[in-house]
């Protein structure tokens, strides 16, 4: 059964000319994988038949918040999946999971889908406390939330690191996570997917897709990335 694929662009891509080629390079595959672009670019994707997500939104509805992007008005362009909870947003924009809650409880009210990111830090992994700190992760910021999302399971340590966990320790995660929800919920495997190391990642059997983030910017990596994905 093939996976999810989802592309976290994140601001890598800083000319249209770069935006072309790669919307240009990927139009094939377009309906395999789901692009989370620069915020500016959405609409560029949107166009050309991509499915979008996005990598971040307000928590606010439209109102005089300067700076500040709303779900609603994402929606509005076309876009299908909100990105939610990512290490780097959590560290360098200080969101914590009480804000996030609050987020993803605005997404659904705008019926898009909500990839929720979890994962723990070097120290937490070193101390055996992963599975304490995903757990805590999970029920803050789904905190009175019954509706299904998606979570990607991306530890902080792996995230751009080139390291990933074995493959028996994210098995074994995965179905930690599987186990404090009371649907069938889909959990994504992220941190340092590459074309390099995907033929080994997808042998994980409970894995249900990949959050790829910088090894999605070379439209070549990607495919190869998808087309394992869909063995």
């Amino acid at each position: 059964m093939s996976k999810l694929v989802l592309a976290n662009l994140k601001m890598y891509q800083s000319t249209k000319e770069s935006v072309d080629d790669y919307i240009n390079k990927l139009k094939e595959v377009k309906d395999k994988f789901i692009v989370f672009p620069s915020t500016i670019y959405l609409e560029k994707f949107i166009q050309n038949n991509f499915t979008c997500g996005v990598q971040n939104a307000s928590v606010h509805n439209p109102g005089p918040y300067t700076s500040e992007v709303s779900i609603h008005s994402l929606k509005n362009m076309g876009i299908k999946y909100v990105l939610l909870g990512h290490s780097e947003v959590r560290q360098n924009m200080a969101e914590d999971d009480e804000l996030i809650n609050r987020k993803i409880k605005q997404a659904i009210n705008n019926n898009l889908k909500v990839i929720l990111c979890i994962g723990e830090s070097l120290e937490a992994y070193n101390q055996s406390q992963t599975k304490i700190i995903l757990k805590s992760q999970i029920e803050k910021a789904l905190k009175d939330i019954s509706e299904e999302v998606i979570i990607s399971y991306e530890p902080v340590w792996a995230i751009g690191s080139g390291k990933t966990p074995t493959n028996n320790e994210i098995e074994d995660i995965t179905k930690y996570i599987k186990s404090l929800f009371d649907y069938d919920v889909k959990v994504l495997y992220g941190g340092s997917v590459s074309d390099e190391n995907i033929n080994t990642l997808n042998e994980i059997p409970n894995i249900d897709g990949f959050l790829i983030g910088k090894a999605a910017i070379d439209p070549s990596s990607l495919m190869k990335i998808i087309e394992v994905a869909e063995k």
